[in-house]
């Protein structure tokens, strides 16, 4: 093999490696996304709304946002830290489980106005949903963040089946 066909084939491993290690964090991207686009929606339809209600779904979308942001760069550089990512993935926690408490006391209204007595189910059942994702995330980040995830094992051993 020529000089060049061996320096070309370096950098393609150096870029399937890079490529694996940003693909670590796919979860965090997709759950993010998702509340992203929720919490978008949220704000746009409470702006209209009487009060600042409205306040709350944009702090959340201005949170993922950030969240996005740590994610990017995790492209450039492939590190474990995730300390936005788990915080924002907390604040969406809590504010889900202060929601369902206040669904299930009949105090939501002014967070969802656009929303019925009769669909205060799908509202609980969507929370549900975020809840367990949220966990499902954090847990995760706990992995990755202490070395300890599957993907991680599956990168070292490609990096070692390379040499």
């Amino acid at each position: 093999m020529s000089e060049g066909q061996q320096q070309r084939q370096k950098q393609k491993q150096a870029l399937s490696i890079k490529s694996m290690a940003f693909n670590r964090f796919l979860l965090f991207r997709y759950v993010t996304a998702g509340f992203f686009f929720a919490n978008l929606y949220w704000t746009i339809l409470l702006f209209g709304a009487p009060g600042w209600y409205w306040l709350l779904p944009a702090i959340l979308f201005l949170i993922d946002i950030a969240i996005s942001i740590e994610q990017t760069r995790k492209y450039w550089r492939p590190d474990h830290s995730l300390v936005i990512t788990r915080v924002g993935y907390w604040a969406q926690l809590a504010c889900n489980i202060v929601l369902i408490s206040a669904t299930l006391m009949k105090a939501s209204q002014p967070f969802y106005p656009f929303i019925n007595d009769q669909s205060q189910m799908a509202i609980l059942i969507a929370l549900g949903i975020g809840i367990i994702f949220c966990v499902f995330v954090q847990r995760q980040a706990w992995l990755i963040s202490h070395d300890q995830d599957r993907y991680l094992q599956r990168l070292n051993e490609f990096k070692a089946s390379l040499q």
